[in-house]
């Protein structure tokens, strides 16, 4: 249907229109991959708490994030992890400002507080998405995923007949400049084929998702918004406690607490047997944040085909799924699609 120069020609094309953004995508990613280390890591007062006596109810670190943050609206509450050691985050919203603050989850204490958007790890997920530049970054970098894509498609069929003729010519480093940029570039293309693939596909998914969800609905009505529940008159371990006897083997890990308008408390978490591949967190349970009362639960395992494929692609696109085995790797194939971008950028200037 295309002859091979045709083939050739998107290939280039398509490689020169998302280059720069295929790098920034690359690099990004990689940060993305082990986002939580660099958190850490930029913020050690977030990491190694030591067991010191009894560890502090979620109700009571509420109330102490009450008592410093008064006015602050609390958005989620992640539940003390013993085999992480690492400090218990709370995201709220303070005087307009979204803001993370770490507590020390034996004395209450609050370790530290940041404003969310200005951390390295949100920035790097923004540029990853949007360029900083929402909504249109969002569009370019959701066409950076198509040539991303375009371009190994094309590359592929362009070099159908010598694939994997590859790794048995090597890279040739006693020749040309442009001969050492050529197999480095062919040579990480096949290593990295089905990555950049997976990597094109499943981010184009999500890109088309922003898209629908801005404009597929049309105009949504204007909402009148109750003032949200005080955390304080929220029984929150009371909650707990009922998430956790009407769901056998619970494990809660995360709060989400009621937004304005709403009423509901969601505790979300795991239990054994649940499947990392879709998502960090496979159960959840609702619950009347007024009182304390089990609403209903809900188990991934149940989903449907939508929610199901939603996360798999989620977790195939960040590389979370296999801990450090799969974080490296997926490092070391994002640096090898920068590589081939790269090389590819290379070889394109020395033709002209």
């Amino acid at each position: 249907m295309f002859s091979d120069k045709t083939v050739y020609s998107l290939h280039r094309i398509s490689g020169l229109v998302g280059g720069l953004f295929i790098l920034i995508i690359t690099i990004t990613g990689s940060i993305l991959v082990v986002d939580r280390q660099v958190d850490n890591l930029l913020n050690p007062n977030q990491t190694h708490i030591e067991s010191a006596g009894q560890l502090q109810s979620v109700g009571q670190l509420l109330a102490s994030i009450n008592r410093q943050y008064p006015e602050a609206q609390v958005r989620s509450l992640a539940v003390w992890d013993e085999a992480k050691k690492e400090a218990v985050r709370v995201d709220l919203i303070n005087k307009g400002v979204w803001t993370w603050v770490s507590m020390n989850p034996y004395t209450g204490a609050v370790l530290g507080a940041r404003q969310a958007d200005a951390t390295l790890v949100r920035r790097a997920r923004e540029l990853h998405e949007n360029l900083l530049l929402e909504p249109v970054g969002g569009f370019v970098m959701g066409l950076a995923g198509i040539c991303l894509f375009i371009s190994v498609l094309t590359g592929t069929w362009y070099y159908r007949r010598s694939l994997l003729s590859v790794f048995k010519i090597g890279v040739r480093w006693n020749k040309s400049p442009r001969l050492v940029y050529a197999d480095i570039h062919k040579w990480l293309g096949v290593v990295a084929l089905l990555f950049m693939l997976m990597m094109s596909a499943t981010g184009i998914f999500f890109h088309w998702e922003q898209i629908e969800r801005k404009f597929g609905d049309g105009p949504k009505p204007e909402q009148t918004l109750t003032a949200p529940i005080p955390v304080s008159s929220i029984p929150v371990d009371a909650a707990i406690a009922a998430a956790r006897a009407s769901i056998a083997n619970f494990q809660p890990q995360l709060i989400d607490f009621p937004k304005p308008g709403d009423s509901t408390l969601v505790i979300r978490g795991n239990m054994p047997g649940s499947i990392r591949m879709l998502g960090k967190y496979n159960v959840a349970a609702t619950v009347d944040a007024r009182n304390g009362h089990y609403i209903s639960g809900f188990d991934a395992r149940d989903a449907d085909l939508e929610y199901i494929a939603e996360h798999i692609f989620e977790e195939l696109h960040f590389g979370h799924y296999g801990g450090w085995i799969s974080q490296v790797l997926y490092i070391l194939l994002a640096l090898s699609t920068a590589v081939v971008t790269l090389t590819g950028l290379f070889l394109w200037y020395l033709k002209r």
